[in-house]
């Protein structure tokens, strides 16, 4: 299996790295759409649809995708307020986790859901990429910060961990393993602003806040994902990534951390008119 996982990443980082090194935004942004594709066929089937239903609710999420980020690019208003939409899901979707009813419960809230996950998703990381002066320092660095998050959580938990954050949905996640992650986190925010941006030290503290807030963030993405799994009753969304499940396992978290992360980005540090 590790094997299996290995090779998966072999053949899919490299390219998508050259890509986002290579294509201008007219290319990245499909590019991104294709995985967002991919993620909206898994939720449907999650979410109990089946043959044109399926492929309609995939159309859905792309049409209506398509519509918010040519808005979004075009007015500053609207950016904010769809991505201030999907923070403020993400903290519905918090509060939904713990719930016996609800939003994952019911077939037309696991539709509704996804279409609150995947598409800001969608327009945050092309915002980002698009108003990028260093292209694509931005959405590198959110891979990366959802990447560490993830990977230190796991070690320390693994290590340290103790006292369980949501054991009736996610039993290996721990407290410890998500403080961690965070500090992970914190860490490459440091480095990152400093040597890649070059903040000041004021702009850099807001920065490293608002990496750290995206990062505790992304937990509650990874949370989401595995409680919809676990009403379907499935181990993995999918079986289009040989070793690692489908495309939902492998951008849960970063459903979750790119609207929040892009919002403050254009909220604090996005200097242009």
């Amino acid at each position: 299996m590790l094997k299996l996982r290995l090779l998966t990443v072999i053949v899919l980082v490299p390219p998508l790295l050259a890509a986002l090194f290579l294509l201008p935004p007219a290319g990245i942004i499909p590019l991104f759409g294709l995985f967002v594709a991919a993620a909206a066929w898994e939720w449907g089937g999650l979410s109990s649809l089946a043959g044109r239903a399926r492929w309609g609710y995939v159309a859905l999420v792309l049409a209506a995708g398509t519509v918010l980020i040519v808005s979004a690019l075009a007015s500053r208003t609207v950016a904010h307020l769809v991505l201030g939409a999907a923070s403020a899901w993400w903290l519905v979707a918090l509060f939904a986790l713990y719930a016996d009813a609800g939003i994952y419960h019911t077939v037309r809230g696991r539709l509704a859901g996804g279409l609150l996950t995947l598409v800001p998703a969608w327009v945050a990381v092309s915002l980002l990429h698009v108003g990028d002066a260093r292209r694509p320092a931005l959405i590198l660095f959110v891979l990366l910060l959802v990447a560490a998050a993830d990977s230190a959580a796991y070690a320390a938990g693994h290590a340290f961990g103790r006292h369980k954050l949501a054991p009736a949905i996610s039993p290996g996640k721990t407290i410890e393993g998500v403080a961690g992650g965070v500090l992970a986190v914190v860490l490459l925010a440091g480095i990152y602003g400093t040597m890649v941006w070059q903040f000041a030290p004021s702009t850099l503290g807001a920065w490293v806040v608002l990496a750290a807030t995206a990062g505790l963030v992304s937990v509650i993405g990874d949370l989401s994902e595995s409680k919809l799994k676990r009403v379907a009753g499935v181990k993995d969304s999918g079986r289009l990534l040989p070793g690692h499940g489908g495309v939902l396992d492998r951008i849960d978290a970063l459903t979750a951390a790119a609207p929040v992360f892009a919002w403050g980005w254009l909220l604090f540090f996005d200097t242009r008119a």
